[in-house]
């Protein structure tokens, strides 16, 4: 069985200012979190503080930070960004509100 992508407002604003070949190749790596969605590393053994959430490496230099609900089958990517910057914190890792 597959689990549901579910890209945040932030993070899908981060695909789409990657050029389209980057942002193509980083959406098929989440693709895959669908039939894998334990497959990143998790955050907490180093970041207490992000208990929950993992992260994907896309070539040394881009950071997927995901969160994957098991009740739900949901994968929630929350951040796109270059392993340069800092992690975002618990509150900027919030999902977004369902849209109605």
């Amino acid at each position: 069985m597959n689990a549901h992508i579910e890209l945040g407002a932030r993070a899908f604003a981060a695909l789409e200012a990657l050029p389209e070949k980057t942002a193509f190749d980083v959406f098929r790596r989440i693709d895959r979190l669908a039939r894998f969605p334990e497959m990143g590393s998790p955050l907490d053994a180093r970041y207490p503080k992000l208990k929950g959430f993992r992260q994907l490496v896309y070539r040394r230099w881009l950071r997927i930070v995901y969160e994957f609900d098991q009740n739900e089958q949901t994968v929630y990517i929350l951040a796109i960004q270059s392993c340069k910057q800092r992690l975002p914190s618990p509150l900027d890792l919030r999902r977004d509100p369902p849209s109605e």
